[in-house]
């Protein structure tokens, strides 16, 4: 959960030069939609976890409740370079 479309942003400014509804502000600052309530409210599960070390209680708890289940994992909205790092962009600016 990036607080956006990140994707759709990158493509948007490549093609276009501006991106249009991607990112979620609210009075400047990013809003983050409560995606394992709106789970919850759909009859899922809903997870959110803070940390890394959260995530396999996470997994854990998704299997036993035998629901489906959505984990929402906050991060940046920045990426980060590191071995097998792509862009979406590089796909789609092949051949254009």
């Amino acid at each position: 959960d990036n607080s956006a479309f990140g994707t759709i942003a990158g493509l948007e400014q490549m093609h276009y030069g501006w991106s249009f509804g991607c990112l979620f502000e609210r009075d400047g600052k990013p809003y983050t939609v409560d995606y394992a309530a709106v789970a919850r409210a759909c009859g899922a599960n809903g997870i959110r976890i803070e940390a890394a070390d959260e995530l396999g209680p996470a997994l854990r708890d998704a299997l036993d409740s035998e629901l489906p289940t959505v984990i929402q994992v906050p991060m940046e909205n920045a990426p980060t370079p590191t071995p097998g790092y792509w862009n979406i962009n590089d796909i789609y600016r092949v051949g254009s």
